[in-house]
């Protein structure tokens, strides 16, 4: 059986640094929060469009994203629709 890889949107990424940004993180405890590589991260903010990442990665980043999401709640900018956008809307 073929595991395949996931899509992740860009904007996924935009919010994991703003959420790292506000909680105060290293690339280094980024990482190991997301179950990677310091240098993974570091390509994190190059990225200007979607990306297929390891199904176990998409999920590591949808777990950071669901368990800080309140971090991002009110912002003007519009990226704090979470709930709505990672289908956990029932919370």
């Amino acid at each position: 059986m073929e595991i395949s890889n996931v899509l992740i949107e860009h904007i996924s990424f935009v919010r994991v640094l703003a959420i790292a940004g506000i909680i105060g993180m290293t690339d280094k405890e980024l990482a190991d929060e997301l179950g990677t590589e310091k240098d993974t991260v570091r390509m994190f903010r190059s990225f200007r469009t979607s990306i297929l990442v390891a199904p176990w990665m998409a999920m590591n980043i949808n777990n950071f994203l669901y368990k800080n999401s309140h971090l991002l709640k009110g912002l003007s900018d519009g990226i704090a629709n979470l709930d709505y956008l990672i289908g956990r809307e029932d919370q």
